[in-house]
């Protein structure tokens, strides 16, 4: 019995120790943005600050991730447009002045809906939908996510510091904690506007 606990053991730490190898910890961080955007940017701090990984790696396997999860969506709404009643109805139905617009206003339409949560799959989605050049919208995709990765790996750092040192919790969590608590307050704002404020009439 002993011999079998000890060899579970002994298996479980090999298992572990190769999960810590910096190649499986940046594919989970890429797959986990895939998921959950705030989580893989909490963990990839985490791991950064736990010396698990260098700053570096962590950050191009979140933000390479983000980008990849936006262009997917490019992707969907290009298949979309294969779809007979869908291309009738958007396509040849008079969606040309939106396709301007959104060419016209690609840059700010791709930040805003970097930033404004609920914006993204739609905008993404009616880009490559309508067609928009690929190459424009994708230089503007990896723009933005990488000024949100360097802000939210910057805020999590400085405010993780902070509570670090002021609760006297491990750095790793600490560091984490301002991102998962920011991805679970917008939910909740939204929960609680639609419980208390009344839809407009």
């Amino acid at each position: 019995m002993m011999t079998f606990w000890h060899n579970t053991t002994t298996l479980f730490g090999e298992a572990l120790n190769g999960m810590a190898q910096p190649w499986v910890i940046c594919m989970a961080l890429v797959l986990t943005t895939l998921l959950l955007e705030d989580l893989a940017i909490a963990a990839g701090v985490a791991v950064a600050t736990q010396g698990a990984l260098s700053w570096e790696w962590a950050f191009a396997a979140v933000a390479g991730g983000i980008a990849a999860g936006d262009l997917g969506l490019y992707g969907l709404g290009v298949a979309a447009n294969r779809i007979p009643l869908l291309r009738r109805k958007y396509i040849d139905g008079g969606s040309g002045r939106v396709r301007e617009q959104l060419q016209q206003r690609l840059f700010s339409a791709v930040l805003l809906a970097r930033v404004i949560p609920g914006l993204r799959l739609v905008t993404y989605t009616a880009s490559g939908f309508l067609r928009i050049p690929l190459l424009p919208f994708a230089g503007w995709v990896i723009f933005a996510v990488t000024l949100w990765t360097i802000g939210l790996f910057w805020l999590s750092s400085a405010l993780g510091e902070v509570i670090a040192a002021s609760l006297g919790i491990p750095a790793p969590l600490a560091v984490a904690l301002p991102i998962i608590l920011v991805a679970l307050a917008l939910p909740l704002l939204r929960l609680l506007k639609k419980r208390f404020l009344p839809e407009p009439v």
